[in-house]
């Protein structure tokens, strides 16, 4: 028998912010930590971008459907602005 992931979707996590029982800063040191927990293993994480997301949560988040998500971006033609593009 495999494994359920019982890990709320983008949806709900977006919900969560929105309704103040998350922060995007609690949300992004989750993500961060099952990076580092996962990705030696998967070695699908080549760039990590910490800091510059931890700037742009005190910075104050632009308002939008997912604001406080925190996604993983390919480098397969998606140039993030000051991010080393391969």
């Amino acid at each position: 028998m495999t494994e359920k992931n019982t890990a709320p979707d983008a949806l709900a996590l977006a919900e969560a912010v929105r309704s103040g029982d998350r922060t995007p800063s609690e949300l992004l040191d989750e993500a961060i930590a099952r990076i580092e927990k996962e990705n030696p293993n998967l070695n699908a994480v080549v760039q990590t971008l910490y800091d510059d997301a931890r700037e742009r949560i005190d910075a104050g988040l632009p308002q939008g459907p997912f604001r406080g998500v925190p996604i993983l971006l390919k480098d397969l033609d998606a140039p993030l602005a000051g991010a080393p593009f391969h």
